[in-house]
């Protein structure tokens, strides 16, 4: 079992290295950890490509940001995001594939 501050980065490195099968968690989060541990998508597989449900997820804000509360949920809303995806993540990441097959499932 991984937990603690370190569970989701540890869990990565030993799945990427053969150390443990596999390790189970948010695809999102999984691929932004190897990002950030530098793999490059040939090194790892995320699955399902695409998500088993559309069950919603949450995000915590504070109660009085009522600006940034809207600004997540026009973005949320709006049908152009994946080219919102693409100016701030980049055309090539492997965040889009994922984004964009939420979306459709989701829609």
């Amino acid at each position: 079992m991984y937990e603690g501050l370190a569970g989701r980065q540890s869990g990565v490195k030993d799945a990427v290295s053969g150390t443990i099968d596999a390790f189970a968690s948010d695809g999102m989060l999984l691929v932004g950890e190897a990002l950030r541990q530098g793999l490059s998508p040939s090194q790892y597989s995320v699955i399902p490509e695409q998500p088993l449900t559309c069950i919603s997820y949450g995000m915590i804000l504070p109660a009085s940001d009522t600006e940034w509360q809207e600004t997540v949920n026009n973005y949320i809303r709006n049908q152009s995001s994946t080219n919102l995806l693409e100016k701030v993540i980049g055309r090539n990441s492997p965040f889009l594939p994922m984004s964009v097959a939420d979306q459709d499932k989701c829609i």
